[in-house]
């Protein structure tokens, strides 16, 4: 029975790579992930274009000279999202999510952000994100 356990555990992230994330939810939710929970600039930018592309390019640029690119942050802290709004037009969708972010268990941050994702030759991408 552990036997199964482990495959089973093994097979969950192979099923999910395989899902269709060429959704304006699954890219938002996945920015979300690598920018915010991750601060992961780079893969973020994989996700973006236009304006949203432009502000991680500068923002590269900025935090280059502490880190280099891909590098992950020592000491993360724990950022929790919820959907609280969306808006959908035929080729854009703008997202609402509220971040919680907790650091070492005793401060708490709440930040609104908004994310405009719209559907490019095909494949849809962050255009836009800003947080308030």
């Amino acid at each position: 029975m552990r036997i199964k356990t482990r495959y089973l555990l093994l097979l969950i992230p192979l099923i999910l790579a395989c899902s269709n994330r060429n959704t304006p939810q699954a890219v938002s939710e996945d920015f979300i992930y690598n920018y915010y929970q991750r601060a992961d600039q780079a893969a973020a930018l994989q996700l973006s274009h236009g304006l949203a592309a432009e502000k991680l390019k500068d923002e590269i640029a900025r935090v280059s000279e502490v880190r280099t690119p891909g590098q992950q942050m020592d000491e993360m802290p724990n950022i929790e999202y919820e959907p609280t709004g969306k808006k959908e037009e035929a080729t854009h969708v703008l997202f609402n999510y509220r971040l919680t972010i907790k650091i070492h268990d005793t401060t708490t941050h709440t930040r609104n952000v908004v994310i405009n994702t719209e559907q490019i030759d095909g494949k849809w991408k962050v255009v836009n994100f800003d947080e308030y």
